[in-house]
């Protein structure tokens, strides 16, 4: 029940006494209230009133309604001018004050309370205790929307301001806003404006007197006053003249978001600020811009909105605040997760996750993400994956997208290594590390691509012995330049053979640093067996670099025609088209030859072979079969001229002349030749040679054999004719 007074200068009150006094209060009023309420049972005219004014003229002073604290109650006090009193001095007034609990104002702006149907103009002589208090008529919301439409952009602004500076008062205890206007109405309507932006609980804690003809004592945070009262400059208030323009600036969050719920007229939203406001209305403020899109809520903002949600929120501003998700900073979109309803949480657990792809060391939430949050969140993946600042932010992005139960994107994350190794990243070695183990192999793939498009500058500083040994085992196929590269690290460092080495290198798409390397590796001689296991290995794609192909030859030639160099050029041959091993099984052949026929085929394909072979490698093929032919003895050398084809002769020929030096060698080609003579086959080169070298004493060697002797003779006989006809004759022989 709220209790009622009455105050007024009367000749004999309940006391006996004359003067102001209580005239009439409720039954059972607290104690101690009375003294309490008086000092705010003043009243003033205006300066500027008259001094004697008629009915019509008080009917026209300002009315003062006063709302404040007392203690554990509220009272609001009403007072009005009289003019006269019982002795005929004017000056006198009705008080008539309003004791209530903060209950009883329940929904209830104090400033409704103008005009309201209770208050009396004059005593009365018994005041009953209010049971229901019905506010005014004249202070409903839509009224004042529609009255500050009409002030315009200026009403607006004005609001701003002075909501502003009413909560700074409030909340920094000190400062007051009086405000001044010839008309008493105005200065309700702007106090009940601001009543109304503020939440209840607010608003109940907001002092105020519509008017005072002495601001300067007044103690409510607001005062009305006329233009007329004398205000001192040191006066520890904003004074504000509602008749002027528009003064001052700087509005914080909730003076923006109100003056916008009013343009909207949107009194939903601000019935949402009063609800939610009551203990911060800043942070309820900020919560209303965010849920209308307002994109200047700053973070410090979005944190005192996080903070607000621990006290719960109806299910209508969730509703609201979901469209926001995607504007909130991180720890506002974790406190939603973590409070908001379950149907909602995978919502802003999404923009934990596109917050933390930005910043990977921001932690995941603890929501799992459904089917329609992963596929929302499918584009940042990507990005995030393009954004990182090098390889290792990379790897922290991939692990970050795993753990959060996300898909990763093999092409993306290929890319943007390809793209990070391109511009220079060197920190490969410690990015593989982090990075999820089943997604390492795509990281290798991009740090390849990137390497094999990037400037040789580039490639020669990133690729140090570590990271080659890091890239060693992937394939290295589609990266020639890069596969080179950590191939000819490897060999250098003893960490790979010479045939897994080649076999590497083989497999890699021609260019031009592959035979560079490959050269390198086989700057040694190579061996009869390495050349086997490179055949057994590579087959025919040893035929992929001039390098591979004259191995076997190099071999031959180290080595010889052992039993291994041969077995090595079958093996060659089988596999793969190598000239310089084709000459190699020639030889072979011409050794295992039992008769001078069988010599034809290999000669024939030997003198093929060899026009594609380098001169180092026919020399020795020609000294191998040099070698082979002097253990057969003449007769058979005779039958390999006659066999051979014209140009096989011709080599054997010209291979034997180019070789003869000491008297068993000369001895055993002229037997070739005598022999070659008799049978019809003669070799003119033979014969000359013959006939032009001092074999006259070669006679000996083939008395044993009168056919050879007879060929002997008829080979040298033309030249020892010619030596007799200008030999001088002995003088025994004249005639």
């Amino acid at each position: 029940m709220a209790w009622q007074l009455h105050y007024t200068s009367v000749a004999a009150g309940p006391t006996g006494r004359a003067g102001f006094q209580f005239v009439a209060e409720t039954p059972g009023l607290p104690p101690g209230v009375r003294s309490r309420v008086a000092p705010l049972l003043a009243y003033r005219p205006p300066p500027n009133a008259p001094l004697a004014p008629t009915n019509q003229e008080i009917s026209c002073f300002p009315v003062a309604l006063t709302y404040d604290l007392l203690g554990s109650h509220r009272v609001l006090t009403r007072c009005v001018y009289l003019g006269r009193d019982y002795s005929g001095r004017y000056g006198n007034f009705l008080g008539h004050a309003l004791v209530v609990s903060p209950d009883e104002l329940t929904g209830l702006r104090p400033v409704e309370l103008w005009e309201a149907p209770f208050w009396k103009d004059s005593p009365d002589a018994a005041l009953p205790g209010l049971t229901e208090i019905v506010p005014g008529a004249a202070t409903d919301p839509e009224s004042l929307g529609e009255w500050l439409a009409l002030q315009g952009d200026g009403g607006y602004a004005r609001l701003g301001f002075l909501l502003e500076t009413t909560v700074r008062s409030l909340t920094g205890g000190h400062g007051r806003l009086v405000l001044v206007a010839g008309d008493v109405e105005e200065i309700v309507r702007w106090i009940t404006v601001i009543s109304y932006s503020l939440p209840w609980t607010v608003a109940l804690g907001l002092s105020f007197t519509t008017y005072s003809a002495d601001p300067a004592t007044a103690s409510q945070t607001i005062v009305g006053t006329t233009p007329d009262v004398w205000l001192p400059s040191d006066l520890d208030a904003e004074v504000v003249d509602l008749t002027g323009p528009v003064t001052g600036s700087g509005t914080g969050r909730l003076a923006r978001t109100v003056v916008d719920c009013w343009r909207r007229m949107d009194m939903a939203a601000l019935d949402g600020m009063a609800e939610l406001g009551r203990t911060d209305p800043e942070a309820a403020a900020a919560l209303v811009a965010l849920c209308d899109g307002d994109p200047t809520v700053t973070r410090a903002e979005q944190l005192d909105v996080a903070r607000l949600l621990g006290a719960g929120l109806p299910a209508r501003v969730w509703r609201a605040l979901e469209g926001a998700a995607d504007r909130m900073e991180y720890e506002l979109a974790a406190a939603a997760s973590a409070t908001g309803p379950p149907e909602t949480a995978d919502r802003y657990a999404a923009r934990c996750v596109a917050l933390a792809l930005r910043n990977p060391e921001l932690p995941l939430p603890a929501v799992r993400l459904r089917a329609a949050a992963r596929q929302a969140l499918e584009p940042r993946v990507r990005a995030a994956l393009g954004e990182a600042a090098n390889l290792t932010g990379l790897a922290d992005v991939t692990r970050l997208i795993t753990e959060a139960g996300l898909a990763v994107p093999g092409h993306d994350l290929e890319r943007g290594a390809a793209a990070l190794v391109r511009a220079g990243a060197a920190d490969f070695p410690r990015a593989v590390g982090r990075m999820p183990y089943d997604l390492r192999g795509r990281l290798v793939a991009g740090v390849l691509a990137g390497l094999e498009t990037a400037s040789a500058r580039v490639r020669a500083r990133l690729l140090t012995d570590e990271v080659c040994d890091l890239l060693a085992p992937a394939d290295l196929a589609r990266a020639p330049r890069t596969g080179a590269a950590v191939v000819h690290s490897l060999v250098r460092r003893d960490a790979l053979g010479r045939i897994d080495a080649t076999d590497r290198l083989v497999r890699l798409a021609p260019e031009p640093g592959r035979d560079t390397v490959l050269r390198e590796i086989w700057a040694g001689p190579p061996t009869a067996a390495e050349c086997g296991a490179l055949a057994e290995r590579l087959g025919a794609s040893v035929g992929v670099s001039p390098v591979l192909t004259e191995l076997p030859g190099r071999a031959f030639r180290a080595e010889g025609p052992k039993k291994e160099t041969t077995a090595l050029a079958r093996l060659v041959t089988a596999r793969m088209p190598v000239r310089s091993a084709e000459l190699v099984v020639a030889v072979a052949e011409i050794t295992d030859a039992p008769r001078p026929r069988d010599l034809a085929g290999p000669l024939e394909r030997l003198l093929d072979a060899g026009e594609t072979v380098t001169p180092d490698l026919r020399g020795a093929v020609a000294k191998a079969v040099l070698g082979v032919l002097d253990a057969r003895g003449p007769e058979f050398l005779a039958k390999v001229v006659m066999t051979a084809s014209r140009r096989a002769a011709a080599w054997l020929v010209d291979l034997w002349l180019r070789r003869v030096r000491s008297r068993e060698e000369q001895a055993r080609l002229l037997e070739v030749a005598i022999r070659l003579r008799m049978n019809g086959a003669a070799s003119e080169r033979l014969d000359a040679w013959a006939r032009e070298s001092p074999l006259g004493s070669m006679r000996s060697r083939f008395a044993r054999d009168p056919e050879l002797l007879r060929g002997y003779e008829e080979l040298v006989r033309p030249r020892a004719a010619l030596w007799e006809r200008v030999r001088p004759r002995p003088p025994w022989k004249r005639e």
